[in-house]
């Protein structure tokens, strides 16, 4: 953030600007954020502490960390439309005020460590302040936020990121409400209404039909992965890959079919090496690759 920002605590008193600013909108002034169809895609854990650094005595104490998520946009293109993706990072502990305040710092700052997954969220955008109205955010970025565009397949995902990332960082949020340079605004980029809550909308509708929660780079010890899933009859492929062979491949049947998301597993016996991992959808009509999710891997 800058260091002009305004204390970015979830206070749990509601300030009563912010009330007079958004008491606007339907009844229960809430509104997911429908996810229209768009071909077109725009131009553009458990805690750990990490070892001592150099110069650092072994015997002082670590910084404790914890793994917080964030989301992304695939960067591949489907005609149905863009998907959310998760990733996490070790990032300081802090309360639940501090975490949403890291977590969508590290969605406007950082960038996803996954090739294959990207931001629209325009370089230079930062966030102002976040305050606690009950169960909803109150978050106020800067001006370069209203800047990029895409259409509104992209703008309604875009805003689902940001709702994503904060509900992710503080469950007993619900819902997000968007402030510019302190202020409600119509739109983010001129398609999708951003005057009442924004909630989560339905997962079928806005996660990446199949997760890897593998992170990229990642050492596969006990050579298994998994993650999760919204597809046709609950069946997950995957394929382990070496310099374009498969050196190893299967399927998995998730905890539960679509519409739902379910949980899936998998496992292989390949030697020990450096691998890309696939995971995806096969299509019931000609068994073409869809949805698919690749990590850079390593077998020890």
């Amino acid at each position: 953030m800058s260091a002009g920002r305004t204390q970015a605590r979830l206070c749990a008193p509601a300030l009563l600007v912010v009330l007079l600013l958004t008491g606007c909108g339907s009844d229960d002034g809430t509104s997911s954020v429908a996810v229209p169809a768009s071909p077109t895609a725009p131009t553009v854990s458990p805690t750990a502490e990490p070892a001592p650094t150099a110069g650092q005595s072994s015997s002082e104490p670590a910084a404790q960390t914890e793994a917080r998520a964030a989301y992304w946009l695939g960067a591949a293109q489907d005609p149905r439309g863009p998907r959310l993706y998760r990733e996490f990072e070790q990032r300081p502990v802090g309360d639940p005020a501090q975490a949403v305040e890291d977590a969508v710092d590290l969605m406007l700052a950082g960038k996803p460590n996954d090739p294959d997954y990207t931001s629209l969220w325009a370089a230079g955008t930062e966030l102002r302040s976040i305050e606690r109205d009950g169960t909803t955010a109150v978050v106020d970025v800067s001006q370069e936020a209203t800047t990029n565009g895409g259409g509104s397949a992209f703008e309604a995902m875009t805003l689902q990121q940001l709702v994503h990332t904060v509900t992710a960082a503080d469950p007993s949020l619900t819902g997000v409400r968007l402030l510019v340079e302190g202020q409600p605004v119509e739109t983010l980029w001129g398609s999708v209404g951003t005057e009442q809550v924004l909630t989560r909308a339905p997962a079928a509708e806005t996660l990446g039909p199949v997760w890897l929660d593998v992170q990229e780079g990642s050492m596969l010890a006990e050579r298994t992965f998994g993650g999760t899933a919204t597809v046709f009859e609950a069946t997950v492929n995957w394929q382990l890959k070496q310099g374009g062979t498969v050196v190893d491949e299967g399927f998995s049947t998730a905890t539960i079919g679509a519409p739902e998301r379910g949980e899936w597993e998998g496992s292989t016996d390949a030697p020990a090496g450096d691998y890309e991992l696939w995971a995806f959808e096969s299509s019931a009509r000609d068994g073409s690759i869809t949805w698919l999710d690749t990590k850079a891997v390593t077998i020890s």
